[in-house]
């Protein structure tokens, strides 16, 4: 038999929000585009972070473009593969854009848990 007592609401409940950036109007990026340039710094080649995020690696270069696009700057600066093997890199932009989406998710994050906080009752 259910407990009469009303369980409380913070012991279960955990906030969570989805956050993007747009440029001029047009979806830029979000988090798993935020964990793929991150990857692509870390392994430096695209193949190995798709795999980091899930994606194929058809899907790493159609969001690649398309940031790109939308940005109107290079976001990758990339070497073919072959026998030395390939690369990329983030640009500058891109690194600067990972450093302000960083950054201002850590504060969102901070601020929806003091948000939470103060407007969920303990019990």
């Amino acid at each position: 038999m259910a407990s009469s007592r009303t369980p409380s609401l913070r012991k279960h409940l955990v906030p969570h929000q989805k956050l993007w950036l747009n440029w001029d109007g047009a979806f830029l990026m979000g988090p798993r585009y935020l964990r793929f340039l991150a990857a692509v710094d870390q392994t430096g080649t695209i193949r190995a972070a798709g795999q980091v995020v899930g994606w194929s690696y058809r899907t790493c270069l159609n969001r690649i473009r398309e940031m790109e696009r939308v940005l109107g700057a290079r976001v990758l600066s990339t070497t073919r593969g072959g026998r030395a093997g390939g690369g990329a890199r983030l640009t500058e932009a891109a690194r600067r854009l990972v450093r302000v989406f960083a950054r201002w998710q850590r504060e969102v994050d901070r601020l929806s848990r003091l948000a939470f906080r103060k407007n969920v009752p303990p019990r």
